[in-house]
Parts: structure tokens; sequence; C-alpha cells
């Protein structure tokens, strides 16, 4: 797109990466976004700032249910003896009791959970795998702000209810797990050294595939991410885990994604169009007056079929959904496995170390991207701004361009790869950025016509 067509916009994990800030002590003050990241309220959310599709990270429990989040394990406890079970040697029910709604459980389910973290032996001494691109502290451009920074006090927040919120979003003083996480700092970006509590004002419980299918109108692509937990030293993911992920998250995907959209690209389509959440009424007798005049305006359509019979029923709308890896191996099986949806290649293009040459640079990407017959490559805009021939390279390699990254809240930043031929940015400050951008959900390269935009 870019020269050709607006840049879309993708929300990451919806409103975005939960950052921390701190007060000049360095003790945490709030966690930002309000929307704990990798919700449906936090989909939902960036649905109603005007994003064109959300990004979410997909991990398969213990026994065999795509879940979203993030992390490759699940920290709580004391911060300074934290336990640290990974997802995918947790259960649905484990982790629901660990940090669904912040510990609705009995005080005996989660003694089960923490006792299945024990036995797969997470000590205080283990840190979080750095694996993942988003805990890596990035170089910041610049950010475009919303000016919103919600205050959480350590331990809870205060709901407006009169009654504290706990970490997970618990009322009433129930048994729960507190979560923690090595925080980046908002301001700074930098990667936390220390756990701190998450608390989230906004909270909501993890969420499975099939639940965000079901909560997320059609009109929302997905970009679904899968999450490997393989250390940076392992060449090769074994084929095991491979198929153990896979053939849990495609029967998912294919029982729920409705009809196949008529376009061969997920950019294209009916994605880029409006959709109910744009834009939404704020308050309650908007709402109503809104959903009034829809039913009337649906009451008047349903008329109108019923005066012309003979003229054919438009389908219903196939949701615009892309895969994506860091993994060339899950990558290939994605592309061997099924045909329907795109797969990309997500790749840090040497920002990160890794054994598998493949993920070491910007040729190796393309290359790969190329013979494994991938439709295109997620990069880093840090890197990708550094190194803009390469919107050019790929497009004569017939690959299309997205990035990632904390660059993208910058909005010169943006409109340079609008420009370029970008096809789609994934953004964390959502709310900021598609304000800036009067409520849409894309970016116009220039020179475009305006009847372009969405």
């Amino acid at each position: 797109m870019g020269k050709t067509g607006p840049m879309l916009l993708g929300g990451h994990r919806g409103m975005g990466e939960n950052l921390a800030s701190h007060d000049v002590d360095g003790q945490p003050l709030s966690v930002y976004p309000a929307y704990r990241e990798n919700t449906i309220e936090s989909f939902q959310q960036a649905a109603k700032c005007g994003v064109g599709f959300v990004e979410f990270d997909v991990q398969v429990t213990r026994d065999n249910v795509p879940i979203i989040w993030h992390d490759d394990d699940v920290v709580f406890g004391a911060a300074d003896a934290p336990q640290r079970p990974m997802v995918k040697d947790l259960t649905l029910a484990e982790l629901q009791a660990l940090c669904g709604r912040g510990g609705n459980t009995s005080t005996s389910t989660a003694a089960t959970a923490s006792a299945t973290a024990a036995g797969h032996g997470t000590g205080a001494a283990d840190l979080p795998s750095s694996d993942s691109h988003f805990q890596q502290p990035h170089v910041l451009r610049g950010t475009s702000e919303d000016g919103s920074v919600v205050s959480t006090p350590r331990g809870g927040s205060d709901d407006g209810s009169g009654s504290m919120v706990d970490d997970c979003g618990a009322t009433g003083g129930r048994p729960h797990s507190k979560l923690l996480r090595l925080f980046r700092d908002r301001s700074t970006r930098q990667a936390g050294t220390r756990y701190e509590p998450w608390a989230c004002a906004a909270d909501d419980s993890i969420p499975t595939l099939e639940a965000v299918f079901r909560a997320m109108p059609p009109e929302i692509g997905f970009d679904i991410e899968i999450k490997m937990t393989t250390g940076d030293d392992v060449v090769h993911t074994p084929a095991e885990e491979v198929d153990r992920m896979l053939s849990a998250i495609l029967p998912v995907v294919d029982r729920l994604a409705g009809p196949q959209p008529p376009q061969d690209h997920f950019i294209d389509g009916p994605l880029l169009q409006p959709h109910p959440y744009r834009n939404a009424p704020a308050s309650a007798a908007a709402t109503a007056s809104a959903a009034a005049a829809a039913a009337a305006a649906a009451a008047a359509a349903a008329a109108q079929q019923q005066q012309q019979p003979e003229q054919q029923q438009q389908p219903p709308m196939g949701r615009r959904i892309m895969f994506s890896s860091f993994d060339p191996d899950v990558c290939v099986e994605l592309r061997r496995r099924q045909s329907r949806y795109p797969v990309y290649y997500l790749s840090g293009c040497g920002l990160y170390t890794h054994a598998d040459a493949r993920r070491t640079s910007i040729p190796a990407a393309l290359s790969f991207a190329v013979e494994a017959g991938m439709r295109g490559v997620v990069m880093p805009a840090s890197v990708l701004l550094k190194n803009m021939d390469t919107v050019a390279s790929a497009g004569a390699s017939r690959l299309e361009l997205m990035t990632y990254g904390l660059e993208n809240n910058d909005l010169g930043a943006l409109q340079a790869q609008a420009d370029a031929g970008v096809v789609a940015a994934i953004v964390d400050e959502v709310a900021g950025v598609t304000a800036a951008l009067g409520g849409g959900g894309a970016v116009m390269g220039h020179g475009e016509e305006a009847a372009d935009r969405v």
C-alpha cells in the first residue's frame, strides 16, 4: 500500500504493551495503558479507536487450549522470590486460577496452580526468556502521547465503586495470585531489572483464542502471532513442538474464521472499511441513540430486500486474518498446512541475536520469506527507518512489508513508512496515534487521493 493505498494501523496486543511509570525514586506508580494487554477489553477498545486489526500472541496450554498471552511464563508471588511456571506447563484451569480475573477462585484452586508451578522447578533465580522482542529496549525516535495516565496504587487500584481492585481485577478481598512483571519503563523504554506488581485499572481475564473470535466483530482483522518458547540458542525448533502448537491453533481458526474473504491480501478489501467500533459514542444516551438509528436502518434495509427479492443478498463478511511468527520453522509449517490465510515472517532483522542465521539480517529475512513462500515480512520500524531501501528490495521480490516497535508511535515515522510503501504498522500508543489521525486506522502516503482514506 503506502503509495498505492493507505497504510493500515494495527493495535499491538490491543491498546498496546503494558508499560510502567515510576516516581523519582524508581517506585512504580501506574501501568499504562489502563487495559491489560492481550485481553478482549483491550482489543475492543483498540477497535473503538479505529484500528483496522489487532495483533496478539497465541500460546497453547498443557491441555492443548490456544490462549492469548505474550510472556513465556506467568510470574506471581513475592517479588523477591517469585514463581514462574511456563504457560505450556499449565492447564487452562490453572492459568485462569493464577490470572483469570484476579483470583476469582478458591484458595485450593490457586494452591493447585502454585503446586504445578513448583513442580516444574521455577525458581526465583530464573529470569524470563529474552527471546521476546517486545521486552527488549528500543531506541525511541519520539512518541505521540495521548496524555491519559491511569494511576494505580501498589497492590491495587480504586475502581470507583468503593472497593479495591486487586492485581488481576478481583474485588472484595477474595484470595488471589499477585501477578508480577519485568516492565519496560514508559518514559525511558528501558527494560526493568526487578519484578513489579502487574495491576491494570481496566482488567480482564486471559482469553482463549476461541473467545476472541466470538467477541470481536468480523470487520476487525487479526494478526495471529504464533508465540514459541524455544531459546535463542536453538537453530531449529523441534518438529513435535511445532506440531503441538499448530494442531491446537489451526482447527480453532478454521472453525470460527467465517467465510474466506474474496481478496488474496490481508490488507485489501473489507478490512479497510469503517466498522461498528470506530468512533463509537461515549455516552449511554448517545449509545442508545446510535442503537436506535442502527435498528431503524436495519429495518429499512430488510424492507428494501423484501421489495427486491430478485436481488442477490451479500454473503457474510469474512474476517481478515494473517499468521506471523518469529520462528521460521513455524512459518514454513503454517504455509504447508494451510493456504487460506497469508503467512508473514516476523523478524528482528539482526536487532536480536540468534543461532538461526535466518533471523539475523535484513537480506536473510527477505531471502527466507521468498524461498518459503511468505506473503511478506514484519520487521522492527527502528531497523527499517535506517534502511528504507528495504521497501524497494521487498517489492522487487513481491513481498509486503509491515513494521512493529515503539517508533510507530511517532507520526513522522509512520508518514515516512506510508510514503515508502509499507502496508501496515503495528502501534502501541493506539489512543494517541489514532486521535492524531482523526480516529482513522490508516495513514495516507503523500500524493494519494483523499477518497482512499478509510
